[in-house]
């Protein structure tokens, strides 16, 4: 139940931060992300406990063995991060000594559970030890998370936003970049298609989860800023194929603060039968599909080369992670369009089949 109890430390410690903001009139958007971040919580614990977060509850034992690791250090890191901005901002806003040693206590004690949950100490921005088995669709969505972020960063620099602001944006890209190099092994580069492994695992849900999220806030803040509509549309063109991607993943509609179901790990007959249909092939079906349109409209839009080049380098990349996954090429939905082309040159080859064709 480490991850519950993790859990139920970090919505008790944004609970705080909520109601300190609140008390000291803070801007709504710093409220509201605040108020977003404790509903992503409570939503993780029910998903973690079955039941709904109490204040002062003591969580019951979540259902996962104790094995889950990975669960229980990416909720401890959120909650050791979330515990430092408070002890922070109480040390900035020169808070009583009581109420900041009492801050203090609750981050020591988060740390002392996250190195007993990791066997690492907690480092800022660090990301947990990944579980076991790192998936391609988790390298994927962290590619794209990472991606999204490193926009938002150049965005808010551009515009010369509060350094806080910045720092924050900062801190979270670092702490994709390195997720990324636990999932795969290698230092995240712009444009990078991430080396991909069989099977699909939860981690891809939550990085997809933390993709969408992180896409939804830059789409709201262009819009905030009345951007120019083809800079909107792009941000927009993304967010969908992210929630496409994530209902791919987890087979239900991305809401905000939603936790992740975990993936459903497909079993290895109905892969061998379905091909596209199902298992990883249909997740990764959908993928090669959503980046196929990607690269049309790119096309179709007359963008720089630059950009329509990487889009296609993804879109081999999916094809080959998909062709390693199923076994066979990528088709259309619409019926494997390739085939007539294939039953004409064996036709030329044999002459006397083409015969038996004609008649």
């Amino acid at each position: 139940g480490g991850s519950a109890d993790a859990i139920n430390a970090a919505i008790s410690a944004q609970g705080d931060q909520v109601r300190k903001l609140k008390t000291e009139k803070a801007g709504k958007p710093e409220v509201d992300e605040a108020v977003k971040k404790l509903l992503a919580l409570k939503a993780d614990y029910k998903a973690a406990t079955g039941s709904d977060w109490k204040p002062g509850a003591a969580p019951a034992p979540s259902a996962a063995p104790a094995s889950s690791s990975g669960g229980s250090g990416d909720a401890l890191n959120l909650a050791t991060a979330a515990q430092g901005d408070l002890v922070r901002k109480l040390k900035t806003e020169k808070a009583g000594k009581p109420e900041i040693d009492e801050a203090v206590k609750k981050l020591l004690a988060l740390k002392a559970e996250y190195k007993a949950a990791t066997g690492s100490d907690w480092k800022p921005g660090a990301a947990p030890a990944p579980p076991a088995t790192p998936a391609g669709g988790s390298a994927d969505a962290l590619n794209l998370a990472t991606a999204a972020q490193g926009d938002l960063v150049r965005k808010l620099k551009t515009e010369k936003a509060a350094k806080p602001e910045i720092d924050d944006a900062v801190k979270k890209l670092l702490a994709l970049k390195a997720e990324y190099k636990a999932a795969t092994g290698s230092d995240w580069k712009p444009g990078t298609a991430p080396s991909s492994s069989a099977a699909p695992a939860g981690g891809s849900g939550d990085a997809l989860n933390l993709a969408t999220a992180a896409q939804g806030d830059l789409v709201r803040k262009l819009k905030t800023e009345k951007a120019a509509k083809p800079e909107i549309d792009e941000a927009v063109k993304k967010l969908l194929a992210l929630k496409a991607e994530y209902k791919a993943a987890t087979g239900s509609d991305w809401k905000p603060g939603a936790a992740p179901a975990q993936v459903k790990q497909p079993s290895p007959k109905k892969e061998v039968v379905a091909g596209q249909k199902d298992g990883p092939g249909g997740e990764l079906s959908a993928k090669v599909a959503a980046q196929g349109d990607l690269v049309r409209q790119l096309k179709t839009d007359k963008k720089p080369k630059e950009e329509i080049d990487m889009a296609v380098k993804q879109l081999l990349a999916l094809k080959t992670e998909f062709k390693a996954a199923t076994g066979s090429d990528w088709q259309p939905a619409g019926g494997p369009a390739k085939k007539p082309e294939k039953q004409k040159k064996a036709a030329k080859e044999v002459k006397p089949k083409e015969k038996v064709e004609q008649a």
